[in-house]
């Protein structure tokens, strides 16, 4: 059996890794990394849901209303920096992590759009700082429209067989980011769950059709 290598640790840097570059490099690199202990609580409300074997809860996103359904309930981490609050919800899985982060405020210039391509070689560079022998990359990058809004989407794979998908959406006001890795040996339940969180996202006034354009999975 193909172990699972992602620490506590490396789940939150996954999300909370790609915020330093995302938000124009407002956030220090040690507030990016820094252990769960050192955040703040996220304000979050869950229900549950049953597929299978797995819990799925519908996750709340307190402060912005954006609500999306995880498989299991998350660890939470919040940093709020330069006018930017930034909270990470990640979910631990049998193949690595799941997650959603989402970024609120554009600190001093609210006019401008979100980085997106920022914030993917970010957090690819801070999942490859966490973990050295990964050498994860990002391939399949596209953009679009989905619900009005405009999205950056990649596949993710590692030298060590990890894969995965990331998905970034500007929102306006708030911006939010998808991202689920893995073992190579589990990607269909990679696939399968990255997919699902996408048609669960809802977002006020912005309707529920974040899933639209979906990743290829091959």
């Amino acid at each position: 059996m193909t172990m699972v290598r992602l620490s506590r640790f490396q789940r939150f840097a996954l999300l909370a890794a790609s915020t330093a570059v995302i938000t124009g490099g407002v956030l220090s690199q040690g507030a990016a990394f820094a252990a769960p202990a050192a955040g703040h609580t996220a304000p979050v409300t869950a229900a549950g849901h049953h597929d299978g074997a797995t819990q799925w809860k519908k996750i709340t996103d307190a402060p912005s209303g954006i609500t999306v359904q995880l498989p299991g309930e998350p660890q939470t981490q919040q940093v709020d920096d330069s006018g930017v609050d930034i909270r990470d919800y990640v979910v631990p899985t049998g193949y690595g992590a799941m997650g959603f982060s989402v970024l609120d405020g554009h600190g001093p210039d609210p006019a401008r759009p979100w980085d997106l391509k920022g914030g993917l070689k970010a957090a690819v560079h801070g999942y490859n700082i966490i973990d050295t022998t990964a050498e994860l990359t990002s391939t399949d990058v596209h953009d679009g429209t989905t619900g009005g809004d405009h999205y950056l989407e990649a596949k993710l794979g590692g030298r060590d067989g990890q894969t995965g998908h990331i998905r970034l959406v500007d929102l306006g006001q708030q911006a939010i980011m998808i991202m689920a890795v893995g073992t190579g040996d589990r990607k269909g339940a990679v696939d399968h769950d990255y997919e699902q969180v996408l048609h669960s996202i809802e977002v006020p006034h912005h309707g529920t059709a974040q899933a639209e354009g979906p990743a290829t999975f091959t």
